[in-house]
């Protein structure tokens, strides 16, 4: 899965981008619409803009087409663009400081600080009430709803049951403790010739620190951005995920050829979001899922799970009647077709009616891996990733060193010195 890194970031000696909006006036970049090769209002419909791709983004096509080609919605119509996931802030910042932003746009709640100042406000138009509020309040500021939550997507660990029965596991008992984690993962490499685990790279990789940091009472960052995990704890995290390689030898040292080896079916467990369902569809072998928690002396296991929400960004060219097609868009998506994007696409959906719909219920998604993940949101068992500024920035500086951890290139003290001081001049920059 990509990281979901923007392949358009400023340099280092440029404004955040939440300065760099709120000092640039949109009317007066209006010259600048040419730069995204889209002009806000030059086309019929509603223009929407996502970042879904593959299973994610066939199901969101589907939905959508069903929307323009019914007679149902008084010929509403919406012009999807699927934005490359690595462009995809990038293309939207420009857009959005150029003034001719898309109408919709999606947007995991992370990143909301960098961007609540040029969003339309859907409070009294939309509200929290009809979705789950752990959900809801990920696109809330200062009272203010100017995010509609379309989903949670948290991890999970999914496993393989062939390769539990072929070496001698029960598949029905799921590897939901530590310890039954562990066990699980001896006997695989002992009692057969695949891995026993894989795990995420890249930005999901600072996320699985995260989720294992929180499960021993710590966190990433503190309330003034600065780093939190240089401690004992945050230590004994990345030691954790450094021995699942280098000396359990459970996870390949390249996780592309982890990756590789588990859509094979060579793999024993791989810690993986929502999404991954289309995924382990496709690939064949008999799985299951269960909740991720792995972390050793973790007295408040939780998984990680940002949300993907709704924007409708400023724009000086949309007129009233765009703005009300726009609205009821957003509320069509996240709503009306809310149980699809969960039965289809996987995730865990925002909308109360659609969570508690019969279809949702009834499916194969709900039984296979949805019930486990609303199970662990019922439980507060779920950290949602902060919104923060400077988000892409300061978790590279994290990933960056736990990849190279990975690789076999620092130490896990290493990783903790490298992360924090990154961390620390990511957010000095500001």
């Amino acid at each position: 899965m990509p990281s979901g890194d923007s392949g358009d970031q400023l340099n280092s000696s440029s404004p955040g981008r939440r300065r760099f909006l709120q000092m640039t006036s949109i009317t007066g970049l209006a010259s600048l619409a040419g730069c995204t090769g889209y002009i806000g209002a030059s086309r019929d419909g509603v223009e929407y803009w996502t970042l879904f791709g593959g299973g994610d983004g066939t199901v969101m096509e589907a939905i959508v087409d069903e929307i323009n080609a019914g007679d149902t919605y008084d010929g509403l119509q919406i012009n999807k663009q699927r934005v490359p996931w690595e462009e995809y802030y990038g293309r939207l910042y420009t857009s959005m400081v150029g003034g001719n932003p898309p109408d919709i746009g999606v947007m995991h709640s992370r990143m909301m600080r960098d961007y609540q100042d040029s969003l339309v406000s859907v409070t009294d138009e939309i509200g929290t009430e009809p979705y789950l509020d752990e959900m809801a309040q990920g696109g809330v500021v200062d009272g203010e709803q100017l995010a509609v939550p379309i989903d949670t997507h948290p991890f999970g660990l999914y496993y393989n049951k062939e390769i539990f029965e072929e070496a001698g596991l029960d598949p029905e008992d799921p590897p939901n403790t530590p310890e039954r984690f562990a066990e699980v993962a001896e006997t695989i490499v002992e009692n057969t010739d695949y891995w026993a685990l894989d795990f995420p790279e890249g930005q999901y990789a600072a996320e699985t620190m995260r989720m294992l940091l929180h499960s021993r009472g710590g966190q990433l960052l503190t309330d003034d951005y600065e780093p939190a995990f240089e401690t004992d704890d945050g230590l004994a995290v990345v030691r954790e995920m450094h021995d699942w390689v280098h000396e359990r030898e459970w996870a390949p040292v390249d996780p592309t050829n982890g990756w590789d080896a588990w859509n094979r079916g060579e793999v024993g467990m791989k810690i993986e979001g929502t999404w991954h369902i289309t995924v382990v569809r496709e690939a064949g072998f008999e799985f299951g899922l269960t909740e991720p928690f792995v972390m050793p002396d973790a007295d408040d296991p939780v998984t990680v799970g940002d949300s993907h929400m709704l924007i409708i960004p400023q724009s000086n060219d949309r007129n009233r009647e765009r703005l009300e097609e726009t609205i009821e868009t957003v509320r069509l998506l996240s709503q009306r077709f809310n149980d699809q994007w969960g039965y289809d696409a996987g995730h865990l959906p925002a909308s109360e009616v659609a969570l508690n719909s019969d279809t949702l219920r009834e499916s194969d998604t709900w039984e296979q891996t949805l019930e486990t993940f609303y199970g662990m949101v019922e439980e507060e068992q779920i950290v949602r990733p902060p919104a923060t500024p400077n988000v892409e920035e300061y978790t590279e500086q994290i990933y960056q060193p736990l990849d190279d951890m990975r690789a076999g290139n620092l130490t896990p003290e290493a990783v903790i010195e490298t992360a924090a001081a990154g961390v620390t001049q990511t957010f000095e920059r500001r």
